[in-house]
């Protein structure tokens, strides 16, 4: 499968460009950074920090190159998430977005976009993090009537949203599991942002006398990178529409 990777000095895109260089499924045929860059033209392979050249020069447009892949991968910021997502819709390419912090607007831009490409929208890449959230509903729906429900979420100083779209995601697994309409009726957060944390999600059902806790902590991103490159594979030939890294959890149970 043919991809291209965006923004490769992110602290995701840098290690996707390992992860993927290194997965025989995979072939990157473009990389792109923001224009006005100074790494602009020199090698990936340098630009991301991994170690060794790969063969893809770093270029500044997308549209210039997007045809020759299959898949789009972008980690990147807000701004230039929409700029992906219109170019990867005009030239029919696929497209997995891992950037957070959308607007209800933009959100529905890519519900619109789906109608004409795949499309894999996921807060958090982490298989572990979604098989998370399958036990969180559970949970959830056995002890909804007896615990208060707290999310404490952790990450680098550097992330600007909060509380974290992982962490949302999983309150609206569990609203999901008891049938709220909203996660705002049944689930409190408290968001950190501290240092270089990777990422962690504790989740708190305080009952009386007791409590369960329900945790994944990541020791770095690599964990994310991986899921990004399984993602990627997911929605390969997979028909127009919006998914999910739980629809990969489905497939593994089906």
């Amino acid at each position: 499968m043919k991809i291209i990777i965006m923004a490769p000095k992110g602290k995701m895109g840098r290690l996707i460009i390992k992860v993927a260089s290194e997965n025989n499924d995979l072939e990157i045929v473009g990389v792109i950074g923001p224009k006005g860059r100074k790494y602009i033209g020199n090698d990936a392979g340098a630009v991301a920090g991994i170690g060794y050249d790969i063969g893809v020069t770093v270029t500044d447009n997308l549209d210039d190159i997007i045809d020759r892949c299959d898949a789009v991968i972008d980690f990147s910021t807000v701004e230039l998430s929409m700029d992906v997502l219109e170019a990867a819709r005009k030239h029919r390419k696929a497209l997995l977005c891992g950037t957070t912090g959308f607007s209800n607007n933009q959100l529905q831009e890519f519900r619109n976009a789906s109608q004409e490409i795949p499309i894999l929208q996921a807060s958090n890449t982490s298989n572990v993090v979604n098989l998370m959230k399958h036990l969180l509903a559970i949970a959830a729906k056995a002890l909804e009537k007896q615990a208060d429900i707290e999310i404490i979420e952790m990450h680098d100083s550097q992330k600007k949203d909060a509380p974290s779209g992982t962490a949302k995601e999983m309150a609206e697994a569990m609203a999901e599991a008891t049938d709220k309409t909203s996660y705002n009726d049944l689930v409190k957060f408290h968001s950190i942002r501290a240092g270089d944390i990777s990422s962690s999600h504790t989740v708190i059902f305080g009952c009386m006398g007791e409590r369960l806790e329900i945790a994944h902590h990541a020791y770095n991103w690599e964990c994310f990178a991986r899921g990004s490159c399984d993602a990627v594979l997911f929605i390969n030939d997979r028909q127009n529409g919006l998914y999910t890294m739980n629809d990969i959890l489905k497939s593994v149970f089906d």
